[in-house]
């Protein structure tokens, strides 16, 4: 029996499990979830789902590995095309407010799902060696590492690509022209009271149109 042979006999159960995954109530559920997917997919000997499970099993934050679900339904019924659609993201912020916003915005649009985030820039170049996503949102202010220090690194070994989302990237200013120097693709600005509520109501569409623009080839 050849491998898409394999996985077409427990086609039913594996797309149940990405259901169950995709509406898990909680993160302990979702863990749980992943874990059963995984074992599956080890013992089908699925390489691309083996590193996509792989992926998301130290991921902490429930909404990420929700929109892991059809990723991994994609890529187990052999439509890999419907699983390249989705760009994963990995976020780089030390405020755990602006990580979530971020999440918030760009759970608004299907092209994106975060696979990862990291408090300073440090964490987040091991994340980047991990995860390898296909975008980073990049905070420049943060402590242990700043954006221009991993920057400095992403340029050297790096995969994806890097949009500068901080308050000192205003749109002509020294950081930002820094930032696209070495290598962003985009610098967006948070809006001033970048802790408000509203921040993915003001700067939102920015964020996606820098994220999508970001991405095109």
């Amino acid at each position: 029996m050849t491998d898409p042979e394999l996985l077409a006999a427990f086609q039913e159960e594996f797309a149940a499990g990405c259901a169950a995954l995709a509406t898990a109530p909680d993160l302990t559920a979702a863990r749980r979830q992943v874990a059963q997917l995984l074992a599956m997919a080890e013992a089908l000997e699925m390489a691309p789902l083996r590193e996509a499970l792989a992926a998301l099993e130290g991921e902490e934050a429930l909404e990420a590995l929700r929109q892991g679900a059809p990723v991994l339904a994609a890529l187990a019924s052999g439509d890999t095309q419907a699983a390249d659609t989705t760009a994963r993201v990995l976020i780089v912020d030390d405020s755990a407010t602006i990580r979530r916003l971020l999440r918030e915005i760009l759970a608004t649009d299907p092209f994106f799902t975060v696979v990862g985030e990291a408090m300073d820039g440090s964490a987040g170049l091991a994340e980047l060696a991990r995860l390898r996503p296909d975008l980073t949102l990049l905070d420049l202010e943060m402590p242990v590492l700043d954006g221009m220090g991993f920057l400095a690194e992403w340029a050297l070994t790096g995969p994806g690509e890097v949009v500068v989302v901080s308050s000192a990237a205003h749109p002509g200013s020294p950081a930002a022209l820094e930032a696209l120097r070495r290598g962003a693709r985009a610098a967006v600005a948070k809006p001033s009271g970048a802790l408000s509520p509203d921040l993915a109501a003001r700067s939102g569409e920015a964020i996606l149109r820098a994220a999508r623009a970001a991405l095109e080839r």
